[in-house]
């Protein structure tokens, strides 16, 4: 592999962790699992972004880089509360996942139940914290470096899959399970956190799903499901080992949502085949009409097992139009493309 004409490094999670300089835009074993999709786009876009000489920096930290300039750009990860980052005048770009713009997750004329009171108080605070750091862009400095653009020039991408492997699709008749579900169903928050007192989205929609699936237990259903504390997780590689595998074997695809609307399980999903069911999705060019099914409460699941889970004609071609969907909107190749030409027309 000849030696890539940029430098790629990972301030993960944030810009006070020790700097990790990659070899090029490629993922090893050594390095968070969050950034083997985005490494794997640069490298796609690597072929086609014009001249040389450009910083990416993959971090989590939308306040502060290890360095500013119009040779740098950041690739903001997770950032979850709709953030402008703090030094957007200051880079080249900023490429990021996750949305800028605040979403409600819900329809405001439907019965507000918890996990909708939950989702619009989460909306007008996300809007806060929102307009909050587009003021704080306007007295940001950094010692030195003169104003690189005075409009801050953001391009999303995709969430993508964490540690999910590429294996070869299994047709749905042949798939062993209806579906399986592993995540994380309740945090742990101090007293003093807010959100020990008015709960999140996530643990809310999680456990409408979980409920659901406790009722389904001794049905006809062949359900796989485990609790994973995002602690473990993050602590224990051993916690995805059969993921992939699992995956690749449901039909259906049962991906909740997050502290946001989108998900890795939702990305892998459709990477792997499956006929996905999930909350409400933004209009992203890469979610809008995807071909799944969105729903406003995870009640109606047992009514779609009714429906999907043994029609193997209606699943099959669900299953190549989610993958369809991940080659032609969510693809390493295609995203890569898409950052290449965003970078390549900055003047």
């Amino acid at each position: 592999m000849p030696p890539s004409p940029h430098r790629y490094f990972i301030a993960w999670p944030d810009s006070s962790a020790p700097l990790h300089e990659c070899s090029g835009p490629q993922w090893t074993s050594n390095l968070v699992p969050e950034v083997r999709y985005p490494l794997a786009v640069f490298a796609e876009a690597e072929k086609t972004i014009h001249g040389s000489g450009l910083h990416f920096y993959f971090t989590k930290d939308p306040n502060r880089l290890p360095e500013y300039g119009p040779h740098v750009v950041a690739v903001l990860l997770e950032e979850e509360r709709c953030k402008v980052p703090a030094y957007a005048h200051y880079v080249r770009a900023i490429v990021r996942n996750m949305q800028t713009n605040p979403y409600p997750g819900f329809q405001p004329h439907r019965k507000m139940g918890k996990l909708e009171a939950v989702l619009f108080f989460e909306y007008l605070r996300d809007w806060l914290l929102h307009l909050r750091s587009r003021l704080r862009t306007r007295s940001f400095q950094a010692p030195g470096i003169p104003v690189v653009t005075g409009k801050p020039r953001i391009f999303t991408i995709p969430l993508g899959y964490h540690s999910q492997e590429n294996l070869p699709l299994i047709p749905m008749r042949d798939r062993t399970l209806d579906s399986f579900f592993s995540g994380d169903i309740a945090s742990h928050f101090a007293r003093s956190d807010y959100r020990r007192w008015t709960s999140t989205s996530k643990i809310q929609a999680r456990l409408q799903l979980w409920n659901v699936l406790e009722t389904l237990r001794a049905s006809e259903w062949k359900i796989l499901r485990n609790e994973i504390s995002t602690d473990r997780a993050a602590t224990d590689p051993a916690v995805y080992s059969g993921y992939s595998e699992r995956m690749r074997q449901s039909r259906i695809c049962l991906a909740p949502r997050g502290s946001v609307a989108e998900t890795f399980r939702f990305y892998e999903g459709l990477r792997a085949g499956c006929l996905v069911i999930t909350n409400r999705l933004p209009a992203m060019p890469f979610l809008s009409n995807a071909p799944v099914i969105a729903l406003d409460n995870w009640s109606q699941l047992p009514h779609l097992l009714k429906t999907y889970a043994r029609d193997l004609p209606t699943l099959e071609k669900y299953s190549e139009a989610s993958r369809r969907w991940w080659e032609e909107k969510c693809s390493e190749p295609v995203i890569g493309q898409q950052i290449a030409d965003f970078l390549n027309q900055l003047p």
